[in-house]
């Protein structure tokens, strides 16, 4: 992708593709691989190198280290070897997919926002913050990372941008309904964190400082929406994730789901998830009468909270 880059009838070609935002587009797919490329790698690269420190600190230690049998203390050494060549394996993929989605989301923002892949790419990016910046993120600190190709200062650099480059109302309502990992105090630990150590300028630690506020307040404003829409009927509920649903569609198989979420099922598994027989976007039936009774619902909900 690098190389592409230096080519601007290429980097056209791919700009062209990244218009075509309907959800079997090619770049759409190419983004949901990507996606689940960088997952997976940081994922195993961060688990690694926990494992890595974990090793270390105990070789640094000689009474601990000493008081292992000497078939563990062997063993143990084994494993350390093994897990440093794993990791510089999957640092180096994952340096790679996530400088890709550093560039795609500044020139190319909006496939990343459609509703199959915005929550997952907010979560994948809330998640890798809290491994950097939270309480565990000393956990991450290893001897000489950079023989791993650890960059922990251009890892984080990269992850904020991001933040601000998808800086818009779907983004911020995505990272701001993340249960998992999202932490207003984490937001306020990396930019800190950011400007102490000079990985950003001023002027760019504050403009992911508004992102930053902004998601905060869309986090309190979800958080009283959500005590009012709590105990939906079950017929509004997804099956699959037991969530409210937004736009119900109706699969042959007669189940009904949200369409967000079993279009993000069929970018990676093209089959139905309740009987496994292969499974179509165009075989999706919109239910029109349980997406209107659902509006409904929610619009009388909001409006009785209003008057109270």
């Amino acid at each position: 992708m690098r190389l592409l880059r230096t080519n601007p009838a290429h980097m056209d070609s791919i700009f062209k593709l990244a218009r075509q935002t309907t959800i079997d587009s090619v770049f759409i797919r190419f983004i949901n691989l990507l996606m689940n490329d960088t997952t997976f790698l940081l994922d195993e690269a961060l688990d690694l190198l926990k494992a890595i420190h974990g090793t270390q600190e105990a070789l640094e230690n000689p009474d601990e280290w000493d008081a292992q049998p000497p078939e563990m203390q062997r063993s143990r050494h084994s494993q350390l070897r093994t897990d440093e060549r794993q990791v510089r394996s999957y640092l180096t993929l994952a340096n790679e997919t996530l400088d890709m989605m550093h560039f795609l989301t500044k020139h190319t923002p909006k496939p990343f926002l459609i509703p199959e892949l915005v929550d997952r790419l907010a979560s994948m990016l809330n998640l890798n913050l809290q491994q950097l910046c939270g309480q565990k993120g000393r956990d991450l600190k290893v001897r000489k990372p950079e023989q791993y190709g650890f960059e922990p200062k251009t890892l984080l650099s990269q992850l904020t941008d991001i933040y601000v480059h998808l800086d818009s109302t779907q983004f911020i309502a995505a990272v701001a309904r993340d249960e998992r990992s999202y932490d207003a105090a984490l937001f306020d630990a990396c930019a800190k964190n950011m400007y102490q150590r000079g990985i950003k300028v001023e002027s760019e630690v504050q403009k992911f400082k508004e992102v930053a506020s902004r998601i905060q307040e869309e986090h309190v404003l979800l958080n009283r929406a959500a005590v009012e829409l709590e105990n939906p009927p079950d017929e509004f509920i997804d099956p699959l994730m037991n969530t409210l649903m937004a736009e119900p569609v109706l699969l042959p198989s007669g189940v009904i789901m949200d369409r967000a979420i079993i279009t993000r099922h069929l970018l990676n598994t093209p089959t139905d998830p309740f009987n496994r027989q292969a499974l179509s976007l165009d075989m999706l039936i919109p239910a029109i009468e349980l997406k209107e009774r659902i509006a409904a619902w929610k619009e009388e909900r909001l409006r009785e909270a209003r008057l109270k």
